[in-house]
């Protein structure tokens, strides 16, 4: 599993794109650099585009010992908002399965998309009362490589 981790839109996001075969090593893996990551911050949102990873093989017991990472990380990571990106119904119900045993409870919100555009919109709405008033907007993400 490749991934690529873009601090580049911080404070607002992270952007994280991922690639190749999943697996809980390579979630491991990668929130292992992200937190790590000198330009990290708790509590920092993530966009997590999945939408070049294949997790077709990811077993229920699978996608449990990734929720299971996660909660490993979780002190570091904090409560930021998640939004996952993804290229289908499929890929979406996979995300889904790790929402409904436990995912959720690392994230802030969550929430699923098919395209970065509209999970920087969701991103918007839900820290737009908090960002107006700290005088703070999201920065659009460059589209030409979504």
């Amino acid at each position: 599993m490749k991934f690529e981790i873009n601090f580049e839109y911080m404070p607002e996001y992270v952007l994280i794109q991922t690639e190749g075969e999943a697996s809980a090593r390579g979630f491991d893996e990668l929130l292992t650099k992200l937190v790590d990551s000198p330009e990290w911050v708790t509590g920092t949102d993530q966009i997590v585009d999945h939408r070049k990873l294949f997790g077709g093989h990811l077993t229920p017991n699978d996608v449990f010992k990734i929720k299971n990472i996660v909660k490993n990380h979780s002190k570091k990571l904090g409560n930021g908002c998640a939004a996952f990106v993804v290229r289908g119904d499929f890929e979406h119900g996979k995300v889904r399965m790790y929402e409904l045993i436990g995912g959720v409870s690392f994230h802030f919100k969550v929430r699923i998309c098919y395209s970065i555009h509209k999970a920087v919109e969701w991103l918007k709405q839900e820290k737009k009362f908090s960002r107006e008033a700290s005088g703070n907007h999201i920065k659009p993400i460059n589209l030409a490589h979504s």
